[in-house]
């Protein structure tokens, strides 16, 4: 594995961010009564979004949300096309919110995670991003090499 991180971080770190996002129900009675709902309303996806989750067992968010509504000169919203988890308007609400923040779009994108990919035509940008602090001079929208094979 030379060098590359354990796969259960990347678990990890998903779960710190979903579970601190916001305040998680507690009672495991209201997660089987929305799993049940969703099973019935939603039969491809079923309760996927609404089973019991790790949040369920965490305290409150350490911090108050993030006012989204701001200037943000130095961020850099990056988002798949069809992300399945993430829509695209999403991103793209997130990048006008987010006033003077800088996007890349990955056109024909499939995947939720962008950045991990070594061929992604996003982690050029984005490395310059994390490694100087310095956005792109505009918003990209690029294509990756495999995004033939898109569902």
């Amino acid at each position: 594995m030379d060098g590359e991180p354990a796969y259960d971080n990347g678990m990890a770190v998903n779960w710190a961010v979903m579970c601190g996002d916001v305040e998680w129900p507690h009672d495991t009675e209201q997660y089987a009564k929305d799993a049940a709902r969703d099973k019935e309303a939603h039969p491809i996806r079923g309760d996927i979004a609404s089973t019991i989750k790790p949040c369920a067992f965490w305290d409150k968010p350490a911090e108050p949300a993030t006012v989204m509504d701001q200037r943000a000169p130095n961020v850099l919203v990056v988002q798949n096309e069809w992300d399945p988890q993430t829509p695209l308007s999403s991103g793209e609400g997130l990048h006008r919110a987010l006033k003077d923040s800088s996007m890349v779009t990955v056109a024909a994108g499939y995947t939720h995670i962008v950045y991990t990919r070594k061929d992604n035509c996003a982690m050029a940008p984005v490395t310059e991003f994390l490694t100087t602090g310095r956005l792109p001079d505009k918003n990209l929208t690029c294509t990756n090499p495999d995004s033939d094979t898109a569902p």
